[in-house]
């Protein structure tokens, strides 16, 4: 949920050409890490959800990501990360969202597994399949809410990802993916999508675990 400012301006100052690469679906064989190639093996629809633990003063953070299914080496993912550092920021200023696209290894090197509980790095991912998805709807949910401010409780990381997924694959019912609307996003990760279908167990997404 709350990230730094710098780091998400890195993050959008390059969202504009790759855009076009996420429409075109250009993107080179991926090279899977022994240790995630779950992630990435099967065919068809995939979303993805990555937990930092320590975002938001202990609440948590996630970040999101989902695949291709006409061509399952490409990804699209990105997160909301609060960029005013408050719990409230009105609609058309900068709230700290960004896109990214390419291959799960590519998606590896943007969403940094956590070595040792650093806030601003990932610990933990989860996924679920799907049986088809939509990459142009993701992409333009994401569009629709990246300028529409941020709520710490309401429109905030962990509802703007579930938005995404529920236009990238409408299968998602509230059976598979329930609102996260004021649910600390350490707690949905857990304790809601493990009562919800169809998710997977979550997966250590540690550097130990991207050797082969």
């Amino acid at each position: 949920m709350i990230r730094s400012l710098n780091r998400a301006r890195r993050r959008t100052g390059f969202v504009a050409p790759l855009l076009t690469a996420v429409l075109l679906g250009a993107a080179a064989p991926a090279v899977v890490p022994a240790g995630q190639a779950q992630a990435a093996s099967a065919a068809g629809g995939r979303v993805c959800l990555f937990r930092d633990a320590e975002g938001a003063r202990g609440a948590g953070h996630v970040a999101w990501a989902v695949r291709d299914p006409k061509n399952t080496r490409h990804w699209i993912w990105g997160a909301t990360e609060n960029a005013e550092g408050d719990s409230y920021t009105e609609a058309g200023k900068p709230n700290g969202s960004w896109i990214a696209g390419g291959t799960w290894e590519a998606l590896r090197k943007s969403l940094k597994p956590d070595g040792g509980q650093k806030k601003g790095f990932y610990d933990a991912y989860r996924c679920a399949n799907t049986s088809g998805g939509d990459l142009r709807a993701a992409q333009r949910t994401y569009e629709n809410m990246k300028n529409n401010g941020y709520h710490v409780t309401h429109n905030n990381c962990l509802t703007k990802a579930v938005a995404i997924f529920r236009k990238y694959s409408p299968a998602l019912s509230s059976a598979h993916l329930p609102d996260g609307g004021a649910t600390p996003p350490n707690r949905y990760f857990g304790a809601v999508l493990n009562d919800a279908r169809g998710w997977e167990k979550a997966h250590a997404y540690t550097p130990a675990a991207n050797r082969k």
